[in-house]
Formats: structure tokens, sequence, C-alpha cells
């Protein structure tokens, strides 16, 4: 009996065969097995913590959410985005406004919130096709803002699209309507604390899931290939046949519709849309913040924001507990709120530019190696390869060009 070489056969059946194989746990790398029980010890949390516990760790999941989107854009085509809140928080405020004001349900206002978010995207990536660089960063940086000033302009009433206005900086009159509540008006009635922890947790864990999934997909695909190669050198890529501006615009739309996800689900998910919580309360602050749980975890890796926003999380968590007061300064600890976090940002762009996450990779296989008697890998020459600093040199020569075509 002939046997089939591996160009014979039903394409689709070996293409099936081969993801099955990859997904099989016992052919995952050690690092994706590590990944694996993170997840699922995520999922095991409400066993260990109380309601209370439970409730106050949930917005750290969307705050992952948060990181994974910018990271798409920012980390991998290395397109900084100074602004990123500004699809939460159209994500946030699209959902609450159509659920609220108009009494659609809230699934539907999830995907149209999704959707609003996505094109927001495509406002801001659309510059991409001119603008790079500072340049690029810029526009990124002013939309917070002008849609920050909207919502206090549009305060009272926006005709058509918000009748009874956007409420300012205090948010929208009223809460939208939970998934899972003790109003009646929730998609899930529960009584109980228990219950309603759970549910909250438990909606907030499954859209992490749903974000995790599709970002890890895009970037693992020949796009996300496409994504690093423009952070890496623009040029190359375009000498390729390949159209930068595209893929960049592409991020863009890709990183508003996973933010705006995040945000509509966080406001039906125990979320208040108000502009302090959905843009931070000096405008820009988690925009910022999202910029830093990303450094902190490893720029270009979607583990290492999810990382990097569970550490920032933590640490902000540590200094809010220390209240003893500084000798000299004579004020608290947890006053320097969030100067220790930056700090902490910092300190890994000096020592470990690449961010926690790989790095602890890196030691990771060299442990490995010793345990099993194996010759210990080389360490990697970064040589400024890194995705932080392949961003920063990239800046810096195009702001050494713009500074050149102004001194001629």
């Amino acid at each position: 009996m002939a046997t089939k070489t591996p160009f014979e056969g039903n394409t689709k059946e070996r293409r099936r065969e081969a993801v099955k194989e990859k997904l099989q746990f016992s052919e995952l790398t050690l690092r994706h097995r590590i990944g694996v029980y993170a997840i699922v010890l995520l999922g095991l949390f409400p066993v260990f913590l109380t309601p209370l516990e439970l409730d106050a760790f949930r917005p750290v999941l969307f705050f992952m959410m948060f990181a994974m989107s910018w990271d798409v854009v920012s980390g991998y085509t290395g397109q900084l985005s100074f602004g990123h809140a500004f699809f939460f928080a159209i994500g946030g405020y699209g959902s609450a406004v159509v659920t609220t004001q108009h009494g659609l349900p809230v699934i539907v206002g999830i995907v149209l919130a999704t959707v609003v978010a996505a094109l927001g995207g495509l406002l801001i990536g659309i510059p991409a096709l001119r603008l790079e660089g500072p340049y690029l960063s810029l526009v990124t940086l002013i939309a917070p803002l002008l849609l920050y000033q909207t919502f206090i302009l549009f305060s009272e009433n926006l005709p058509l699209f918000a009748p009874q206005g956007l409420g300012g900086t205090g948010g929208l009159p009223t809460q939208p309507p939970q998934i899972v509540g003790f109003a009646q008006d929730a998609m899930v009635t529960v009584s109980g604390n228990m219950s309603w922890a759970l549910g909250r947790y438990y909606t907030a864990f499954a859209a992490f899931l749903i974000v995790l999934s599709v970002c890890y997909a895009v970037t693992r695909s020949s796009a996300g290939t496409v994504f690093t190669a423009i952070r890496e050198d623009e040029n190359a890529v375009r000498s390729s046949g390949l159209n930068p501006a595209k893929f960049k615009i592409f991020a863009f739309v890709l990183a508003g519709a996973v933010g705006g996800f995040a945000g509509a689900m966080f406001v039906h998910a125990g979320g208040f849309p108000n502009t302090e919580n959905l843009l931070g309360p000096g405008r820009i602050d988690l925009s910022i913040q999202v910029i830093i749980m990303a450094i902190i975890g490893g720029m270009g890796t979607i583990v290492g924001a999810v990382a990097g926003a569970l550490l920032f999380a933590l640490t902000t968590e540590i200094v809010n507990a220390l209240t003893f007061t500084i000798p000299i300064l004579g004020i608290e600890f947890a006053a320097l709120d969030p100067l220790p976090t930056f700090l902490l940002a910092m300190l890994v762009l000096v020592y470990l530019p690449d961010g926690v996450v790989p790095e602890a990779i890196r030691r990771g296989r060299r442990m490995r190696a010793r345990y099993r008697g194996e010759e210990v890998p080389e360490p990697e020459p970064t040589g400024g390869n890194s995705p932080v600093q392949s961003t920063i040199q990239k800046y810096r020569e195009e702001i050494n060009d713009i500074i050149g075509r102004d001194n001629k």
C-alpha cells in the first residue's frame, strides 16, 4: 500500500490535523504551558478570594485587556500611541449611551460600541498614510483631549446620539444595565454577594479570554510578522512590495476594536462610565499607565502586556498599603503614588529593556538547560533590537531627520 507524501491528500484535512497537533498540551513549549497554567489560575481565583477581594481584582483584568490593545499597535508596529484611552472611552460611553438612552439590549450596545471604536481606530490610523513617528503620536495624544472636551460641551444633550447628554466629567446620569447584577434590568439577575462577585468576575474573565485569543492569533499570523517588520525596518517592508501604511491602519483598527470592546464590557461588568474611569483623572492618565504596563511586561509580547498590567496593579496596591511616614519629607509613602510605579518602569527600561517576561523566558531556558545537563544557551545579543530599543531608535532617527530639515 502506497504511503501518501506530505503534498498528497486533502489540504484542509492536513491543515486541520496540523492545528490539532499544535494544540495538544504535550506538544506545547514550556512558556506556552506556563501561560496555560496562568490562565487556569486566573480562572480559579474565586476559590482563593472573598467576594470583596474578587471584585477588587476584577478591574485588573480590564487593565490587561487595555494593555494588550495598546501593544498590538505600539509594541508590534512601533507606532507609539499616547492617547489610547480614546478607544476605551469610545467603547464605554458608546455602549452605555446606546443601552440607557436608546433602550437597546446590552449585547447590541457592546457590538455597536466595538464597531464605533474600530472606526475611531480608522480615523486615527488614516494619518499613518502621511504621518509617522512623533507626528503620528501627537495625533493620538490629541484624540482623548478632544473627546474629553466633547463630554463637557455636550454634557446635557448631544442631538440624535445622546439626547440626555454625556454628563460632563461626572459621567452619564444613570448606570448602564449590567450583564450580571441585582437589578431587574441585568441580563442575569442574582442574589447574594458571592453570586454577584462571581458573575462580574467571570464576565470580565470571559472578555479577557476573547481579547487574548484575538490579539494572540493576529500577532502570530503573517500580519503580525509584518507588524514586527514595520517596527524593525519600514523601508525593508516597502521594498518587499508591501504597503506599511495599510498594515498600520489595520493595527489601529484592531487596537481600536479591542480597546472599545474592553471599554464596553467594563461599563456592563461593574464599571461606571465617567472620564476618570475611562480616560484617567488627568485626561491622559490611563493612556500613560497602559504604556507603563506594556513596558514593564515587555513590548511586542501580548503575554508581556498581561504580566505588566498585573505587576502594575500589584505595585500600586503595595504602595497604597504602605502608610508609614517618610522622615524629613513628613508625608505618607502611599501619597507618593504613582511615582514608585513610574520608577519601576524606569528601572525596567534601564536594566531589563526587553521587559520582565522576555527576560524571565531567557533565564528560564538557561536554568532548564543547566538542570538537564545540556549546553547553556548563550545570551542573545540585543544590540538595540528589543522592541523598546527599536522604537526609541526609530523615533530618534525621525526626530533627527525633522531637525535636519528645519536647519536647511
